[in-house]
């Protein structure tokens, strides 16, 4: 397994500003509907375009959708109640409910396989400052890119 390059290496950097340029997209073999495509992009968001491998990009794209229909589910539960009755009136739980409860427990899942709760990467800390820094060289080189005004 090949380590890592250090955030603050020469190859590193070009690295991220190579990859800082590319729209990141969806796998072409995992299909995505429209309604999708916000949560794919939030996830996206969560990390570096360099870090982005094609496997990950995979488990994003599962992700977003499990989020989408999360968000469906849960606003039909809300619409229905989490109460509903039998035939013979008899009150139970919205059975809704369970799918709720089953969508929350794989995005959590696929969070942790993602790492986007940094325990599941080690120490927070040090993963927060090593996102922050990679992200702030993509943003740094994009903005050295567009033309400002000055004010003199």
């Amino acid at each position: 397994m090949t380590r890592k390059s250090r955030t603050d290496s020469v190859g590193s950097h070009s690295q991220v500003v190579a990859k800082s340029f590319v729209n990141i997209k969806p796998p072409k073999h995992i299909r995505m509907a429209k309604e999708d495509m916000p949560f794919f992009e939030n996830v996206v968001s969560e990390f570096a375009r360099s870090e982005w491998s094609e496997h990950a990009l995979e488990i994003a794209s599962i992700l977003a959708r499990t989020l989408c229909d999360l968000e469906r589910e849960q606003f039909l539960l809300r619409e229905e109640g989490s109460i509903s009755t039998t035939e013979k009136g008899t009150p139970v739980a919205n059975p809704r409910k369970t799918i709720v409860q089953m969508h929350a427990g794989t995005i959590l899942s696929l969070r942790k396989s993602l790492g986007v709760d940094a325990r599941a990467k080690g120490d927070g800390r040090d993963l927060a400052k090593q996102q922050k820094k990679t992200k702030s060289q993509e943003t740094d080189i994009q903005d050295d890119l567009i033309a400002r005004p000055t004010v003199q």
